[in-house]
């Protein structure tokens, strides 16, 4: 007597028994749908990221948010919401220098670092993660 597989319950023919195409068609089937969700959930995940390359930032100004970085630069970034989550990916040398923040926000319409300088810079990567 056939029996089924326990995650997809594909049909598992007996030993012994015919091999049916109806049924081996319907395990066709399951897997099939099966990978086109799997598919489709990492493409839907794949296209909640934003990518901005070589963004200014230049209008600094003050700031008390981290005693160490008196700076803070606000970066327009379309389609950013408050509730995203962003990495800054600074070249080497601005990254080594320690001169900026290893933190960022983001804010309806941006993202906002902080530094304990404020000399205009271009940010060669902002990833944000949607949501």
């Amino acid at each position: 007597m056939a029996s089924n597989t326990t995650y997809y319950s594909l049909i598992k023919p007996a030993v012994g028994e015919a091999a049916d195409i109806t049924k081996i068609n319907t395990n066709m089937d399951t897997i099939d749908a099966t990978m086109k969700s799997i598919s489709d959930t990492a493409s839907a995940k794949q296209s909640k990221m934003l990518l901005f390359t070589n963004k200014s930032a230049s209008s600094w100004s003050a700031d008390s948010t981290y005693e160490d970085y008196p700076y803070k630069c606000n970066i327009a970034c379309s389609g950013v919401t408050a509730s995203d989550v962003a990495e800054v990916v600074f070249s080497p040398e601005q990254a080594t220098s320690g001169e900026y923040a290893p933190v960022c926000l983001t804010y309806s319409g941006g993202v906002r670092i902080y530094a304990s300088v404020n000399t205009s810079i271009t940010i060669p990567h902002i990833i944000v993660h949607k949501g």
